[in-house]
């Protein structure tokens, strides 16, 4: 189970005795108001069921402030208030509002990374694996675009130190795992071996995150029919990731 569900105390004892609102909250307030606050979890002393709710919570709380305020709006203090607990109470599951952020980062990973996977495995060859995942990644972040501004647009806020970010999210590691595993499946579908699979992933990578940008962020151009261009992205891209697979870079003639 990910650590990061118990909340960040040393003090919590095994037993499942229910806490004091007070244990709870800090607030010092009756069990019976706190129990009246909109959307207040309840944790009983203990209960890692309990400690995993409450930090959903924060997590949901933090995502409706992000959408409807920015990054700015997000704090400790908000999401406690949205919630309905002590200021405090937050920082027992996330150290800070980075580590918050870097929650929600991998809760939309880990919800990107169900729907590739289940679109991959329904495909039936390499190829149409290849184009259900660019499809489904596209897919994916044009529904949900409070998400990604979150998780392409405040990389600066959200790292916390020089590591990559598959050193530090699991999740993502299965993201670029996934990822890879087709791309081999499509080079041997192709005949050749695995030796460009790495530079055809990325350089289709770079693709999505070009189209997502141009349509999503670039609003101010205006786009002549973007179900088409977005048709036409597809394809292109699958024989691009192709064409890498087989030829590998292309080679700048001798001067």
């Amino acid at each position: 189970m990910n650590s990061n569900l118990t909340p960040n105390r040393t003090d919590i004892p095994e037993s499942t005795e229910p806490a004091t609102s007070a244990e709870i909250s800090g607030t010092g307030e009756s069990s019976s108001n706190l129990n009246d606050r909109p959307g207040h979890v309840r944790v009983r002393r203990g209960n890692v069921h309990d400690a995993e709710e409450l930090r959903r919570a924060f997590l949901n709380a933090a995502s409706t402030i992000f959408a409807e305020g920015g990054l700015e709006a997000v704090s400790m203090r908000a999401v406690a208030a949205a919630v309905g607990v002590s200021p405090m109470t937050p920082y027992r599951y996330f150290a800070d509002k980075a580590e918050l952020l870097t929650g929600l980062w991998d809760q939309a990973a880990a919800a990107l990374h169900t729907r590739l996977r289940d679109a991959v495995d329904a495909a039936p060859t390499a190829r149409a694996k290849i184009r259900a995942h660019l499809d489904n990644f596209i897919g994916y972040w044009e529904e949900h675009p409070d998400q990604y501004r979150l998780v392409y647009m405040t990389e600066r806020t959200t790292r916390r130190e020089d590591r990559s970010v598959a050193q530090t999210s699991p999740v993502y590691a299965k993201l670029l795992e996934l990822a890879q595993e087709i791309n081999r499946e499509f080079a041997r579908e192709l005949g050749t071996t695995d030796a460009h699979v790495q530079l055809a992933d990325e350089v289709r990578l770079m693709m999505a995150m070009g189209y997502l940008h141009a349509t999503m962020v670039n609003r101010r151009y205006p786009w002549s029919d973007v179900a088409t261009l977005r048709t036409v992205f597809l394809e292109e891209t699958l024989a691009a990731v192709e064409r890498l697979l087989v030829h590998g870079p292309v080679r700048k003639p001798a001067a």
